[in-house]
Formats: structure tokens, sequence, C-alpha cells
């Protein structure tokens, strides 16, 4: 749809790749992966077996040592299909890079190898019922307890969570009150599935049902203090740093999903005939598409910037948050549009991808909008770095 100079030979060669793996093993068995609530386990294994998984962990940790760029091609390909059910990045660019960054070398070489094949499913736990994006809120604590750490709490809408064999889990050093006040540090945990103390239940979702969403339970699970990922207290600021690389990841997902409604929405007006024409022939049609088109081509080029710039190691916290909320909002607008101009068959469902798909497309970017930061705490965040400008 847009002029890019982002990718290389090498890139489209992988572009390719995967989307002959996603045709032929994920497209088909989308729709039953939907009603299942779920994906089967057995698909993040072909996953990696078909170099989809952790394109960017050095190849001695069981990765494949390339670019974000590569990354970056699996995103928009899921993108493109509106594959939910298999979203590889949750994996591959958000809990992945945690551990090699962060792991010592017993963490790296017992967990990593697992993610990069797809024999381990990992998730990050942040959310909690009553914080939502909030981390300031956070109340789960974990307090040390000799050679072991005492974790409890409840994290909420985890992806992954359910399934999950490895969780990064976020809590508090240090009780709070009641009001979820205190000034302890925040720990990362290492918690793996079976833990004593923990459990799990699925969440049942309209918006990007195929993708396992868990409610988690710490009751006093007893962790080994060798699964603390990096310094104790220092959580927070793990936090922050890696939430500019999660964002930027859905900033991509989204900006290449509502591509493809505007594509379509498109196709669909060109050839749905009117007695005047086509409903692309209306002014009011051409003026909204324009309107989102224009808003799209903004977004692509601020998207692939920041693109550029985390393939470069100088990705800004302030920019990420933009794209994140800029391209979460153009998907929103770009699925109304799409709703709305697939008229009566927008609101059917006969199993195919066309325009009756425009309801599911509107609950699945209105998911969009909340998870790594809802579209309001990311203006907040944006806004109250202004004053840094003055």
């Amino acid at each position: 749809m847009f002029k890019r100079s982002l990718f290389e030979p090498d890139h489209e060669c992988l572009r390719q790749q995967v989307a002959e793996f996603l045709d032929a093993e994920v497209v088909p068995h989308h729709p039953q992966w939907m009603e299942n609530r779920q994906a089967p386990r057995r698909i993040w294994q072909q996953a990696g077996e078909a170099g989809l998984l952790c394109r960017t962990i050095p190849e001695d940790h069981g990765g494949h040592g390339g670019d974000f760029r590569q990354s970056v091609v699996i995103i928009e390909e899921l993108a493109k299909r509106r594959l939910c059910g298999l979203l590889t990045f949750l994996q591959s660019d958000i809990v992945a890079p945690y551990l090699y960054r962060l792991g010592n070398d017993i963490q790296r070489q017992e967990y990593l190898p697992g993610l990069c094949s797809g024999r381990r499913i990992g998730a990050i736990a942040l959310t909690e019922p009553q914080g939502g994006s909030d981390l300031h809120g956070l109340r789960s604590t974990a307090i040390r307890n000799q050679d072991e750490i005492i974790l409890t709490g409840e994290k909420t809408h985890i992806s992954n969570g359910s399934e999950a064999d490895l969780i990064i889990v976020a809590a508090r050093t240090g009780p709070t009150d009641c009001d979820g006040a205190s000034s302890a540090g925040f720990d990362m945990l290492l918690v793996e599935a079976g833990t004593p103390g923990l459990t799990r239940r699925r969440i049942n979702k309209t918006g990007m049902p195929a993708l396992d969403t868990g409610h988690l339970t710490f009751d006093n699970c007893r962790v080994p203090e060798g699964n603390r990922l990096g310094a104790s207290g220092m959580g927070f600021f793990y936090l922050v740093s890696f939430l500019s690389i999660e964002r930027l990841v859905l900033a991509t997902y989204a900006q290449a999903m509502a591509e493809t409604l505007l594509r379509e929405t498109v196709r669909f007006c060109a050839t749905r005939r009117t007695a005047e024409g086509t409903t692309l022939d209306y002014q009011a049609t051409q003026f909204r598409l324009a309107d989102l088109y224009s808003e799209a081509a903004t977004s692509r080029s601020f998207v692939d910037s920041c693109i550029v710039d985390h393939t470069a190691g100088r990705l800004d916290n302030r920019n990420a948050c933009i794209a994140k909320l800029r391209s979460t909002e153009l998907l929103t607008a770009a699925a109304a549009a799409k709703l709305q101009l697939s008229g009566a068959r927008g609101f059917c469902d006969d199993g195919s991808d066309g325009p009756d798909r425009a309801t599911q497309d509107v609950l699945d970017s209105a998911v969009q909008t909340v998870w790594g930061g809802s579209s309001e705490v990311l203006r907040n965040v944006v806004g109250s770095s202004l004053a840094n400008m003055l």
C-alpha cells in the first residue's frame, strides 16, 4: 500500500516463507481455534521448526541471530491475516528478550532454547484486577524467606496465561497498605507451570477470541531465589525499558492490520454496485477513505522510523507510546469504516474473510487500544513528558 525502504532481499525471502507457513498451517484452522478460545500447543513447536520464533535471539541460545526487522516481517504477516491464535511476537519479542537481557547464564540455558523451539510457551504477567495498565497500582508481593521468595497476588488478562510453561511475574518486594501504596521496589520472577499455589483459569473474550488469555492467582507460591530475574528491586526500571519494545511490537501489528482493513474496504466499495455506480463513486465514501488513507500513510512513516530506531538500539519511549497510540486508534477507525461501508453484510457471519468479518474486526481492534497500555495511559505518558520540551 505504501512505498517502503525498510527491508532487504533476505527479509522478503523470509516474508515468503512465513506466508507459506501461515497459509498452510494456521489460516485453515484459525476459525476453529476462535471457537475453542485457544490454539493447540503443537502449533508453537511447528512455528519454532519453521523459524517463526525468536529471530533476534542469538543462535547459541537457540534463536536465529537476526535483526528486529525479521520480527517485523513475521508480525506483519500475522496481522495481514488477522491471526490472533498464534501471536509469536508475545514469545519472541516480549518474553524472550527479558530472559536474554536480564537472565544469568543458568536461566538463559534453562529457558531460552525451549522458547526458541516452541517446546515452551512463555507469558509475562503485569496487569492486575484493580490496576489495569497502571504499574504504580501493582499489589502483588514477593517477600524473601531464606532461599525462597513468597509470591502472593493476582494477575488478569494475561496473554498465553492459562497455557504458559513459564511466566515472568512482576511483584513488589514489600507489602502494600490498604490503598495499594508501597515504597518497595519491584522484582521480576520466573514462575513455572505447576508451581504449588499457582492457579489459572481461561478468560473468554469476544475480541481476539483465539488468543489464550488467563487469570492467575498466586497463593503463597514458593519461588526459588534462583528464579529472580535481574537485580532485586529494579523491576520497575526494567518494565519501563521493555514496555517501549512491547508497544512498538503492538504498533507494528496494529498498523499492518489497519492497512489490510483499509485495502479490503476500498476493494469492496469499488465492486459494490449501486444505482449511481459503485459505493466508491460517492464523494462521502471517497472523503472518509481519503482521511483514513492519509492517517495510515502518516502512521506508517512514523512506525517505520521507530522500527529503524529500535533496530539501531535508540528507540525513544515517548515515540514508542505515540506509535502504539496512533496505530491502534487508526485501526479502530479503519474497522469502524469497514463495518459501516459493508452495510448489512458487515453484521453477518458465513465464515468467510469478506465484509462479513467486519464485526469481528471491530471487536479485535478494540482489544488493541487496551493491551500494552491503554490509549488513555499512553496519552498521559506522552503528555507528562512534554514539560521536558520547555
